[in-house]
């Protein structure tokens, strides 16, 4: 399972997985991205193995293992 692609709307940040499955979670829970610009929070890279995302100017990095954060509640988009 890898990241293949991500986006945000107003409110969250979603991934797309290789798998096909989307996974949106609260920018409220990455204060980083919250408070940046939508230009800023769509410079980012994913990493080489495909399993986290890079904002150098953010200086914020998010690994897939941390969208699955069981002590939050999980929001699956339904697209």
């Amino acid at each position: 399972m890898k990241i293949s692609k991500v986006w945000f709307d107003e409110t969250n940040l979603y991934i797309v997985l290789t798998s096909g499955h989307t996974i949106g979670n609260p920018l409220d829970w990455f204060a980083r991205l919250k408070n940046a610009t939508s230009e800023q929070r769509n410079r980012y890279e994913i990493g080489p193995l495909g399993d986290s995302i890079h904002w150098e100017e953010l200086d914020e990095d998010l690994s897939l293992e941390s969208f699955f954060d069981f002590k939050r509640e999980l929001n699956y988009a339904k697209i």
